[in-house]
C-alpha cells in the first residue's frame, strides 16, 4: 500500500513539474493602425528572430478587420523584430519586443503606428494627412527650372504634381520618430527642399530638419539630385489638355492723324535723375557639423536671410572656406574648398544669378579665429564666410 501511494505521489509531482516547469512558447497580442487611428487589416505582422540560430523561425500572422493580431509559438523569452507589409505597400515601422515564457500572453501597451505608407510605386502615402508624395530624382534642378521639371512629372499614373507649401513640409514632423524606434537613433539632420505657396510659381529653396521619420528615410537621394512633390491621394489624373482654337484677332482700325504741335522755346526740365545706391557691403559666417558638409542648423536662417538681402543687388561675392581637419595642409586645403564650393550650390538652389560675380576660395586652416583644442573652438574654425561688395 505505501508502494502505491508513494507512486501516486510520483505521478502527481511529475505531471505537476511537467505543467509547470520548463518554458512554453510564447505568444503575443497587438494591433495596427494608421495615422489617424484607424485599423488597418490584412498587415502582414512578421516576427524576426534577433539572434538567428540554426533552427530560429521567423513566425508571422495578420491583423483582423479590427487590426488586431494574435500569434503563439514564439520562443520563450527570445527577442523578435516586428516589421509590417502588405501586397500594396511596405513600411519601415519596427517594434522589439521579448517574447513571454509563461501561460499569459504579451499584450502591447501601445498599438503600432503605421503614419507612411511606401507604395510599390515608389510613392509614399501620408495616412495622417491623405496626401501623396514622391521624392523625385532630377540632377541639375535649380530656381530656373524646377517648375517646369515638375510640370512634366508623371510618376506613379499621375501628372497632377505640386511642390509642397511650407506648411506641408512642416505636417511631416513626426513627433514620434526619435523615440520608441530600436537599433541607433537617427540625429536630426538639417536639410532643404523646393517650396511654393498654392497657385503660386514664386519658388524658394527652404529649410527643414530632417527628423528621421520614415517619409525621410524612404529615400537616401541627396538633397540637391531630388525635387519632393506632393498631390491628393485618391484624386484621379488630370486629363490632357483639349487643344483650344484661338480664333485670329480682327483687323484693327487705321489710326487717326496725329497733330504734332510746334515745339516750344521754353527749355525743358531735364527729369530728376534716380540715384541707384548699393546696397552696403554685407557678411555672413556659417559653421559646419564635425567632420560633415552639414551646415549647423542655427546657421541656416542666417544663410537664407544674407541670401534674400542680396539676391537682386548687383555687385560681387567672395565664399570663403576655412577648415581645421586632421590630416595636414593638403586636407585642411581640399577641405575647405568643398564647404565653400558646396555653399555655393546651396546659393544656386535657392536663385543666385549666373550674373553674379563670385570668387570662392578655401584658406585650410590658415585662419583660425578661435582655440582649435576645444569642440567650441573647432565649430567656430570650420566655417565659410560670404562677404558681398555691392557695384
Amino acid at each position: 500500500m505505501k508502494i502505491i501511494y508513494r507512486l501516486l505521489i510520483f505521478l502527481l509531482m511529475s505531471v505537476f513539474l511537467f505543467a509547470c516547469g520548463g518554458a512554453k512558447e510564447g505568444s503575443v497580442e497587438g494591433k495596427v493602425v494608421n495615422g489617424q487611428n484607424q485599423p488597418l487589416s490584412g498587415v502582414n505582422v512578421i516576427f524576426n528572430p534577433v539572434v538567428l540560430t540554426p533552427d530560429a523561425k521567423q513566425p508571422q500572422t495578420k491583423t483582423g478587420t479590427d487590426g488586431v493580431f494574435k500569434i503563439a509559438g514564439l520562443a520563450p523569452a527570445a527577442e523578435y523584430i516586428i516589421t509590417l507589409e502588405t501586397d500594396a505597400w511596405t513600411s519601415k515601422v519596427t517594434r522589439k519586443i521579448t517574447a513571454p515564457s509563461g501561460r499569459q500572453p504579451l499584450v502591447l501597451e501601445s498599438p503600432i503606428i503605421v503614419r507612411f505608407q511606401l507604395l510599390r510605386n515608389g510613392t509614399i502615402i501620408d495616412s495622417k494627412s491623405g496626401m501623396q508624395w514622391l521624392i523625385y530624382t532630377a540632377a541639375d534642378i535649380a530656381a530656373e527650372n524646377v517648375i517646369d521639371t515638375v510640370k512634366r512629372i508623371n510618376e506613379g499614373g499621375f501628372n497632377d504634381w505640386r511642390l509642397p507649401t511650407k506648411a506641408e513640409i512642416l505636417s511631416l514632423r513626426d513627433p514620434t520618430a526619435a523615440t520608441g524606434k530600436e537599433g541607433p537613433q537617427i540625429s536630426q539632420e538639417a536639410c532643404c527642399v523646393w517650396t511654393a505657396e498654392l497657385n503660386s510659381d514664386k519658388i524658394e529653396w527652404d529649410f527643414y530638419i530632417d527628423d528621421g521619420s520614415d517619409f525621410w528615410t524612404s529615400s537616401k537621394m541627396p538633397a540637391n539630385d531630388r525635387i519632393i512633390v506632393i498631390r491628393t491621394h485618391g484624386a484621379p489624373p488630370v486629363p490632357p489638355a483639349a487643344t483650344i482654337v484661338v480664333p485670329a484677332p480682327a483687323p484693327a482700325p487705321a489710326p487717326s492723324p496725329v497733330v504734332v504741335p510746334p515745339p516750344s522755346t521754353a527749355p525743358s526740365a531735364a527729369p530728376p535723375a534716380t540715384e541707384n545706391k548699393p546696397a552696403e557691403l554685407s557678411k555672413v559666417i556659417i559653421h559646419f557639423e564635425p567632420n560633415r558638409e552639414t551646415i549647423v542648423k542655427e546657421d541656416l536662417d542666417k544663410l537664407k536671410e544674407f541670401f534674400t538681402k542680396i539676391k537682386d543687388a548687383s555687385g560681387s561675392m567672395l565664399i570663403e572656406g576655412h577648415s581645421n581637419i586632421a590630416g595636414g595642409k593638403a586636407a585642411t586645403l581640399k577641405d575647405s574648398q568643398d564647404l565653400a564650393n558646396n555653399t555655393l550650390g546651396m546659393l544656386k538652389k535657392m536663385g543666385l544669378s549666373n550674373k553674379m560675380k563670385v570668387e570662392v576660395k578655401g584658406e585650410g586652416d590658415a585662419k583660425p579665429v578661435a582655440d582649435n583644442n576645444t569642440p567650441e573652438g573647432k565649430l567656430k574654425n570650420r566655417r565659410v564666410e560670404l562677404s558681398f561688395t555691392p557695384s
